[in-house]
């Protein structure tokens, strides 16, 4: 019983680990990944124009009086790693999303390569 339960939960990982591909009937390999390059630029041009660029962000640390430079530097570059971070992660998932409903539009849809 141990043993089918484990090899039906190893087949599941192995199908979600599948790697998935644009798919439009009739659309050669060059064609979609022409189509593809096209949207992640659109995608990035759109991300450039609706967001500030991260430099403009700052981030002020309230380090309490006396506290040592070395930690004083480490929780200030601490803070700027996870601005960057939030920065990086919203920007993958906007261009994600956008270069989605663009291959969408143009009559691609994503399945699990053969």
């Amino acid at each position: 019983m141990k043993r089918t339960a484990l090899l039906l939960l190893a087949l599941l990982l192995l199908a979600a680990c599948a790697p998935r591909v644009w798919y439009k009937s009739g659309a050669t390999s060059i064609q979609r990944d022409r189509d593809l390059a096209a949207c992640r630029y659109e995608a990035q041009a759109r991300f450039a124009e609706a967001v500030p660029p991260l430099g403009a962000f700052r981030v002020y640390v309230d380090v309490p009086f006396g506290t040592p430079y070395e930690l004083e530097r480490r929780v200030e570059e601490a803070a700027d790693d996870a601005v960057r971070d939030a920065y990086r992660d919203y920007e993958n998932a906007l261009v994600r999303a956008y270069v989605n409903d663009c291959m969408e539009a143009k009559g691609y849809a994503l399945v699990e390569e053969r």
